[in-house]
């Protein structure tokens, strides 16, 4: 309230509402009965528009485009405008600022005792600390650039070959695409199943795979547990060739990108979830594929 929002932060979440709202679009004619009458229900409780939700992307789109970042600090100045009132030399909201507190009724020899004027006090001495801005941090639109990828291609050209198994199944030719899965392998070895389910509009699923997990500790000399604790390190975070942690992990909320990671007895399970219509901000509503 006292800052506002950068502009950096301003684009991500314009950019993470217009990609939600396209998500959502994409998924209008798969929405549950119910899900659909929770809605209604809301929308006519609150006097909103019930609209469907290709008109929700619309119009949001449309607001986002008009919108500064002007406006967005004014409102959110007023929303704080409770607490940051109570700072000297700060404007104060209208009203009545309500403060509950749960304590000890008695105050014989119990820390956890506060009363009317120490709640107060407590508040105010809260409210006066000096806030300092945010670091703006800029979030890259890709963590790898096409120049690298472009490199890597040449260096390494990827083709793809016949699936072959050792279960019986035949081997399917390089360019057959087969039902439900399409079964192939790439030129380093890698195998590759895809699948398309109808029921996930716009969402992929990319799960890799690479054979070890806890059973190699043992292989190849390591402590036990220190292959899981390697993986829970991955998912948590780190950096990402020159970009911080902090990036890679606001690049992956800004995407909607949801990563797990797991390390189970025979393998290393990477998870990726992401949306196939991801759109990216040059401005506040101005549409741009990546």
């Amino acid at each position: 309230g006292i800052h506002g929002v950068t502009p950096g932060e301003m684009e991500r979440y314009a950019s993470a509402l217009l990609t939600d709202a396209e998500q959502l679009a994409a998924q209008g004619d798969m929405i549950s009965h119910g899900d659909q009458l929770a809605y209604l229900m809301e929308t006519v409780a609150n006097g909103h528009t019930f609209m469907s939700p290709e008109q929700s992307y619309a119009v949001t789109e449309q607001a986002l485009s008009t919108l500064t970042l002007e406006e967005v600090n004014r409102a959110a100045a007023e929303l704080c405008s409770h607490i940051t009132g109570l700072n000297d030399g700060e404007l104060t909201s209208t009203g009545k600022v309500v403060a509950v507190a749960c304590a000890p009724k008695s105050s014989d020899n119990d820390a956890a005792f506060v009363d009317d004027d120490m709640l107060c006090q407590a508040i105010r001495e809260a409210c006066t600390i000096e806030v300092e801005p945010v670091e703006d941090v800029v979030v890259p639109h890709t963590l790898v650039t096409p120049a690298e990828l472009e490199e890597a291609m040449k260096a390494n050209p990827p083709s793809w070959e016949s699936g072959q198994f050792s279960d019986g199944t035949p081997n399917t030719p390089a360019d057959r695409i087969t039902r439900p899965f399409t079964l192939r392998r790439l030129s380093n070895g890698i195998r590759v199943g895809i699948n398309q389910n109808p029921a996930e509009s716009q969402r992929g699923h990319l799960r890799l795979v690479a054979p070890g997990g806890r059973d190699a500790e043992r292989r190849l000399g390591f402590k036990s547990g220190s292959l899981a604790v390697g993986a829970r390190a991955m998912q948590e975070g780190g950096s990402f060739g020159s970009f911080s942690r902090e990036q890679v992990e606001l690049f992956a909320v800004d995407h909607l990108i949801m990563v797990e990671i797991n390390c189970n007895e025979e393998s290393l399970v990477m998870d990726f979830v992401f949306p196939t219509t991801n759109v990216g901000n040059s401005g506040y509503g101005e549409n741009m594929k990546l």
